[in-house]
């Protein structure tokens, strides 16, 4: 944790207005089911310790049951014997800074959908789960079954007749043991439209995407509902939510219907409130959830149908395309504003998915993979729009979080990225995240990756205040190779500058710098960290004593004493005289 100096130092923010060195690699291990496909990371959270979280699915079968870390062992997982298809195992993996295994916490009985679900530390030193699981195949007559790191189970008490999804929120400890877990139940009735496959039983009725944790543990998750849903309260009587705009669903999971949900829950895991808008639409979805800074920031989208929609005080006017969707809220979920743009197709296209939204330096950002335009609702002259229809491509918006209003935005071939490969300016691109620049609080980097073996997986260095791109340096391809790698997942660690990420991919890995991974077994998930540089925050500017006779000491710009000095830029002080010194 960062030490606290105040007491001794005097602090002032240093602007180098240097463009940072490359990111540096430090360490890669892959996790990987031993399957031809079904390995997912969802989410990497960060504890006060410096100990890292790794939360995914994994892919097993009977005949291939083994999960590894870094070509270890690690656990068992569900034997899955139902014709080629997998199970997917939950796994909660936590390392320490440098890689080294901890614990793991996995199921070997359930089946828990990929990229569903999310992590989020808590301030005790443990973590929160979220996840979507039914039956494995086959053993519908078994309790859903995760083990303690220590190897002792934790059962859910859940068998049934026919396969379908529920929704999980479970606490682990710092040490491994799961504390509590809570079930949320979806009906599986079908609606009056319902037809084919889906004309007697619903088995899949909601999405669950992301999430967080506040700071007094209070929990939110982020649903799109698409059928009664029941939620247990504290003093047992159950809380039921019925959406709005499903009437004419079908049942078919590859139609977007249903209701915005933003889903409250005390740290215990027990109903508080929730969050939804109100009106007439095809599809609201919320899918992303920060909080920072005393507020909570989360990010959807609504498909319109020509009727104006509503949240807290707040109307909406969304667009018959896929209209990102961000409010932000208190704690109790009163809305401070909400903004929904208006989007319209590209090309005929209307796509947008894998929609990330951070707060970094004081700007609220957003960022994602689309085929479409959107505007700002404020100001139509403001907007953001894809090249062409054919290769979906990323985009950053930049919102000011106290009002919402539009800052900045770009497009990922407003820029010349072209290296090493022209595929860059034209392949299919996806912008994941934007994280912090701990070397320069003027700069962000995003987070993403082109769909080719040479480009892979980036950061891309932007000037935090215009989102243009810092040229002709600032773009880093960090994970290369991988037959066609993917990023999945990312957090930056403010007092180190150290970076997590996870990319996925079928073959060897090459990362900056050079060092080549073992190949997967099938599609596996590359665990790795990269420093950014030194965090260039709270950098100390003087260090008084006031002993006149006090030798000559040296200290580096975060305030640490330094023995033996070698070339750099030291603070030097002799009594109650510091000057900065080059060495």
């Amino acid at each position: 944790m960062k030490k606290q100096l105040l007491s001794l130092f005097s602090f002032a923010t240093l602007a180098l207005g240097v463009s940072a060195a490359a990111p540096e690699a430090v360490w890669d291990n892959l996790i990987d089911g031993s399957t031809a496909a079904g390995d997912q990371s969802t989410s990497i959270s960060l504890d006060a310790d410096g100990n890292v979280y790794w939360y995914g699915t994994y892919g097993t079968t009977a005949a291939a049951p083994d999960v590894t870390y870094a070509g270890e062992f690690l656990f068992k997982g569900a034997p899955y014997d139902a014709g080629t298809s997998y199970g997917s195992n939950y796994t909660l993996l936590k390392t320490d800074a440098q890689g080294n295994k901890l614990w793991c916490v996995y199921s070997n009985s359930g089946d828990f959908a990929s990229n569903s679900g999310f992590s989020a530390t808590t301030s005790d030193g443990g973590v929160i789960t979220v996840s979507k699981v039914r039956h494995t195949d086959g053993m519908l007559d078994t309790n859903i079954r995760l083990v303690n790191a220590d190897g002792t189970p934790f059962e859910i008490d859940w068998t049934c007749d026919r396969r379908y999804y529920r929704m999980a929120i479970t606490k682990i400890s710092a040490g491994g043991q799961i504390e509590w877990n809570r079930m949320v139940d979806f009906s599986t009735q079908p609606g009056p439209a319902a037809s084919g496959n889906s004309a007697e039983f619903w088995a899949e009725t909601f999405n669950v995407s992301g999430g967080t944790v506040d700071d007094e543990g209070n929990i939110y998750i982020a649903l799109n509902y698409r059928n009664p849903m029941t939620v247990a309260r504290k003093d047992g009587e159950p809380a039921v939510f019925t959406p709005s705009n499903t009437g004419s669903w079908t049942g078919d999971t590859q139609t977007a219907c249903g209701d915005y949900m933003l889903l409250s829950f005390d740290k215990d895991g027990w109903y508080r409130n929730n969050l939804q808008l109100t009106g007439q639409c095809a599809a609201s979805y919320c899918q992303e959830i920060v909080w920072a800074d005393g507020k909570l920031y989360s990010q959807g989208y609504i498909t319109g149908d020509g009727h104006t929609m509503k949240v807290g005080a707040f109307d909406l006017a969304p667009s018959d395309v896929m209209s990102p969707l961000v409010i932000c809220a208190d704690a109790d979920l009163n809305v401070s504003w909400a903004k929904c743009f208006p989007a319209e197709k590209v090309q005929n296209k209307s796509g947008l998915q894998n929609v990330g939204i951070s707060l970094v330096n004081g700007g609220l950002y957003l960022c994602g993979q689309y085929n479409i335009k959107f505007s700002d609702p404020d100001d139509p002259a403001k907007f953001v729009a894809a090249t062409q229809g054919s290769d979906r491509e990323g985009f950053v918006l930049k919102l000011d979080p106290a009002t919402g209003a539009w800052l900045a935005a770009r497009d990922s071939r407003d820029d010349d990225w072209d290296r090493p490969s022209a595929v860059a300016k034209t392949g299919l691109t996806g912008y994941f995240d934007v994280l912090a620049n701990p070397a320069d609080a003027k700069k962000i980097y995003v987070f993403g990756y082109v769909m080719n073996a040479n480009v892979g997986v980036f950061l891309r260095e932007y000037d935090a205040e215009t989102i243009v791109a810092c040229l002709p340096e600032g773009q880093y391809n960090i994970v290369t190779g991988g037959g066609v790698p993917s990023c999945q997942c990312a957090a930056v660690d403010p007092d180190t500058g150290a970076m997590y990420l996870t990319a996925r991919g079928n073959n060897t890995f090459t990362l900056l710098g050079g060092d080549t991974t073992p190949k997967p077994a099938g599609w596996g998930i590359l665990a790795a960290r990269f420093d950014l540089g030194q965090p260039q925050t709270n950098i100390v500017e003087t260090i008084a004593s006031p002993d006149p006779d006090q030798p000559v000491e040296y200290y580096d710009l975060l305030g640490r004493k330094v023995a033996n000095p070698t070339h750099g830029l030291y603070i030097r002080r002799h009594g109650p005289t510091t000057t900065k010194v080059l060495l």
